[in-house]
């Protein structure tokens, strides 16, 4: 890892100390094993996470499961439950969820690829730069078909963050599973555990 990538992640993780003091609820652990969101929808944690749900989601996005490892701006992973067109899987940080800046959302029996493109405008609400997809594979989750792919985009610092995402959708709700993390050491260092995730998902 350079020097200047180092540097940025510190800062990082400065920025994000202020914030766990101030809150009342701090993470809570995500222990190996099932994981639930809202429904029977399921995934499996092949080691534990740190659920910081409550410090970043705040009930702006009920339907999601944000997890960590070694901090949110080090690695994070998102696990939604079935989402409808009314609800966001990624809400920002700084705008909120407004009439005037409204959280992406998706739309019913979306194909593959419009999912994909749900996914990176989600994605661009954590400003991320010039967010795209890449390398897209078919999965199957319990007879349905879905699309496993690769994100890549840039922090407002420049820092190369990338990702893999997972998208399924099933009796007209979206299933959706995000990793990211900067590409500099920690998305490879956590990326087996992401996938094994994402290759444990049971729909409902």
């Amino acid at each position: 890892m350079t020097m200047k990538s180092i540097l940025k992640l510190g800062a990082a993780a400065a920025l994000m100390a202020p914030l766990l003091v101030a809150c009342a609820t701090g993470p809570t652990l995500a222990p190996a094993g099932k994981l639930s969101v809202v429904s029977a929808y399921s995934v499996n944690l092949d080691r534990n996470w740190s659920d910081v749900t409550t410090l970043y989601v705040s009930g702006k996005a009920p339907k999601v499961k944000v997890l960590t490892i070694d901090g949110i701006n080090l690695n994070r992973l998102l696990v939604s439950d079935g989402l409808t067109s009314s609800d966001p899987l990624v809400v920002s940080p700084t705008k909120g969820d407004t009439a005037t800046n409204p959280a992406p959302r998706g739309k019913a029996d979306m194909s593959l690829s419009e999912q994909m493109e749900f996914v990176s405008r989600a994605v661009s609400e954590l400003d991320y730069q010039k967010v795209e997809t890449l390398n897209p594979k078919p999965v199957t989750l319990g007879g349905v078909k879905g699309v496993r792919f690769e994100l890549s985009g840039k922090t407002s610092d420049g820092l190369n963050i990338k990702g893999t995402a997972q998208a399924v959708s099933s009796k007209g709700l979206s299933y959706y599973i995000v990793y990211l993390a900067p590409a500099e050491h920690y998305y490879d260092a956590s990326l087996t555990n992401a996938v094994a995730v994402m290759d444990s998902a049971k729909l409902p």
